[in-house]
């Protein structure tokens, strides 16, 4: 099971709005077909497994992340392929929440005659999609929140400049960090000030889709988001509160999505809904000040991580700044909090925010 959760993490961001699964099937001779869920629209990682084992399946234990799916989608139940190739026992890591399936494959399992031990080591497989386990029972996406601060809490210098405020390692884990989730965000300031390119640069096989939020249609004409739309799916979501509409331009192929709310924390909310419903189970929000704060303010962001380099600048950007400031006993606090060493010269914080 330990293997087949770190085959599911090797395709993590690769099989959106599926979830990322790892399969093994295991003979009396040992491993004899392993698997992966493929992109959108390809096969789930039991069929792909069982292919690969052939007739030896027949009598052997297949070990599966995820509970097997027993609906028709754009590919058929994988439950029919693990009873018609002669699995005699099945190990579930953990359950399918999806209304579609939640119990229903393993109970159909059993009802074969095929034995089914469930849960091995349950949360380990949790984690790999706890993005689309809050997505699919929500019909909202999964919002994280990372911010790359100064000790001081800065997010850029006093003259604007943020360029490096961690080290490699730190920027690495950031990168990994994009690649897990469908979509990347920024506000408009972020655009316009560090005209990021929200790629995936260290593993180019995926880019996840681009959001930038904004005030209007209006970006400035050179920004790399503009010359490189085609490259990945691209989307400007736009507070305006007149219909809850996406408009394609057929030209830039870029989405613009207007959330048809005037209220920041309605226009969030009605964001992180339009995300779920066109395909985006999970959103990376990496600022800048005001996007991060309105997330957070408007108790969207499912999980936060601030890294911290080792320098001090004394005054600049703070990285969060609400709208109005939260008394100590009724503050924004992380739970489950968890540290991280990311190099010598920087470290990272992770955890769950909740109001008291």
């Amino acid at each position: 099971m330990s293997e087949a959760i770190a085959l599911a993490w090797s395709v993590k961001g690769k099989t959106f709005p599926n979830p990322a699964v790892g399969a093994i099937v295991v003979h009396r001779s040992g491993i004899v077909g392993t698997g992966t869920t493929q992109p959108w629209g390809g096969a789930h990682a039991e069929r792909v497994a069982l292919n690969q084992a052939g007739p030896l399946a027949r009598g052997a234990t297949l070990y599966v992340t995820l509970e097997p799916c027993c609906h028709q989608g754009r590919t058929p139940p994988c439950i029919d392929a693990v009873i018609e190739a002669g699995i005699g026992r099945v190990v579930v890591g953990v359950g399918d929440p999806n209304p579609l399936v939640n119990g229903k494959g393993i109970a159909r399992l059993r009802t074969a005659g095929i034995a089914v031990d469930a849960f091995l080591l349950r949360e380990e497989a949790e984690a790999v999609n706890e993005d689309f386990f809050w997505a699919i029972t929500r019909r909202r996406s999964w919002i994280t929140l990372k911010l790359a601060l100064t000790l001081d809490g800065r997010i850029a210098d006093s003259q604007g400049f943020s360029k490096w405020i961690t080290d490699s390692p730190a920027r690495a884990f950031a990168h990994e960090l994009r690649r897990r989730h469908a979509a990347i965000a920024v506000g408009r300031t972020t655009l316009e000030r560090d005209d990021p390119r929200l790629t995936v640069r260290r593993k180019r096989e995926f880019n996840p889709a681009r959001c930038i939020f904004s005030s209007g249609r209006d970006l400035p004409a050179a920004c790399w988001f503009l010359q490189h739309a085609g490259a990945a799916r691209s989307i400007v979501v736009i507070r305006e509160r007149t219909s809850r509409r996406v408009e394609l331009d057929g030209d830039s192929r870029i989405e613009y999505w207007y959330t048809g709310r005037s209220r920041k924390s309605a226009h969030l909310e009605a964001f992180t809904e339009m995300a779920f419903e066109n395909n985006l189970t999970s959103v990376f929000v990496e600022g800048g000040q005001k996007l991060a704060s309105s997330f957070l303010e408007a108790g969207l962001v499912n999980r936060v991580y601030m890294l911290y380099g080792n320098k001090i600048v004394g005054r600049g950007l703070d990285g969060l700044l609400f709208a109005k400031g939260l008394p100590i006993n009724n503050s924004l606090r992380l739970k489950n909090m968890k540290m991280l060493a990311l190099g010598d010269a920087a470290f990272g914080v992770t955890g769950i925010p909740k109001f008291d």
